[in-house]
């Protein structure tokens, strides 16, 4: 079969389809709630368990943090040790401890009929490598942006390169964004979301408005250099510096390393009174931030297609975020559901929010199309269109939102 270059019965897949995921996330346990994630992870693991009769979820036994939602109930949860150290002392941590790594995916690969891999990841990487060596069907997700961006790094590169040989065979390879062209022979397009079609029709934003005063601004992601938040507390800083009345108010919803620095930066440049760090929000929270801002203000310098444009769009709130991953092609031309600048140049990201709040700008027929724009990304919508991939490369059908043969 070699990489997976046959289709049908040379596939090896059982009528009781029982997939494999490894992933780098961190979860851990909570009582009376069994394991639980953050962000948009179990959300997708839930729908992803979905397609599949059974899921072995390969992940990181991690500290527990606010902001978390279960993983699949019906899932056997693996918790590998967590790598310890970062950048390179976490690299040289898994290469000390990759016959623990190595055969712990190994038991639960081989008795996979698939074998799923959320990339990039040191984690993911070599669960890739494993599935292709033993020929395993493979379900391969990269959530970073698939054009390299100044925040790419060697290993992003070698993740990708081996992505695209995969692709050449039976393998679902998929790039996070949107484009009317596939990124590469075999591989396909996908959105990213976290935003299910209960959450959305729950959400009723007030489309009919303007900007509050003193105008609200809102971040949600982790606080870490790649997502631009540094530029963002600098530029308002220039904007506190410029004179500029009124002085938006700013808050940042999220955790992460950067944190204690960030906040260093804001009371250095005098912006602390304009700046709240709201911490690592659970879904219900962060929705009620969405509903009290303004604009969404996502500077992320290496970004596929931002779950948090989304969630921002789908609650009435124009984007201002950077020129990468598929930004364009959702944010649309300047003004239609925000504004697109390029990625690390502080005084213009401080220019685009200048610009957002005093430009005549009809803010009720932006906020309306940015909710329209959002209804098409949910979870279930992502669902389906993995379903889809699946079933027309490993020639399956679909049942009752399941994957059989």
């Amino acid at each position: 079969m070699g990489l997976l270059t046959e289709r049908d019965n040379t596939l090896g897949l059982t009528s009781n389809m029982r997939v494999c995921v490894i992933s780098m996330k961190e979860c851990w346990q909570e009582p009376g709630n069994g394991w639980v994630s953050y962000g948009g992870f179990p959300r997708q693991m839930n729908a992803i368990a979905s397609l599949f009769d059974h899921m072995d979820l390969l992940i990181l036994d991690s500290r527990p943090r606010a902001g978390s939602l279960p993983l699949p109930g019906t899932a056997n949860v693996v918790a590998m040790r967590e790598p310890s150290g970062v950048d390179s002392r976490r690299k040289l941590d898994v290469i000390l401890k990759l016959p623990y790594y190595a055969g712990t995916m190994m038991r639960h690969i081989r008795r996979a009929d698939v074998v799923h891999t959320p990339l990039p990841g040191d984690m993911p990487f070599l669960g890739m490598v494993m599935a292709l060596l033993m020929r395993k069907p493979l379900l391969a997700r990269y959530g970073g942006a698939w054009t390299p961006t100044a925040e790419t790094t060697f290993m992003n590169r070698v993740t990708r390169t081996l992505m695209r040989f995969a692709a050449r065979g039976s393998n679902v390879v998929i790039a996070t964004g949107v484009g009317e062209r596939k990124p590469d022979p075999g591989v396909e397009w996908l959105f990213s979301t976290s935003l299910t079609e209960a959450e959305l029709k729950g959400i009723k934003p007030v489309l009919n408005r303007g900007l509050s005063n003193p105008p609200r601004l809102l971040y949600a992601g982790r606080l870490s250099v790649e997502k631009g938040v540094y530029q963002l507390v600098h530029a308002m800083g220039s904007l506190l510096g410029s004179g500029f009345q009124p002085m938006p108010f700013l808050t940042l919803a999220g955790e992460g390393p950067d944190r204690a620095a960030l906040e260093g930066i804001v009371r250095g440049n005098g912006c602390a009174p304009y700046v709240r760090f709201a911490g690592q929000l659970n879904r219900s929270e962060l929705s009620n931030e969405f509903h009290a801002a303004d604009l969404c203000t996502q500077p992320s310098l290496t970004e596929s297609f931002g779950k948090a444009w989304i969630d921002g769009m789908a609650h009435g709130l124009p984007v201002i975020t950077c020129d990468v991953g598929s930004a364009r092609a959702c944010i649309g031309n300047d003004g239609e559901r925000g504004w697109v600048i390029q990625p690390g140049k502080v005084e213009q990201l401080a220019d685009a929010i200048r610009n957002a709040l005093t430009a005549n700008v009809d803010w009720p027929a932006m906020r309306a199309r940015c909710r329209v724009y959002a209804e098409q990304f949910t979870i279930e919508s992502w669902k389906k269109s993995i379903a889809g991939f699946c079933s027309a490369r490993w020639n399956c059908k679909i049942e009752n939102g399941r994957l059989t043969r």
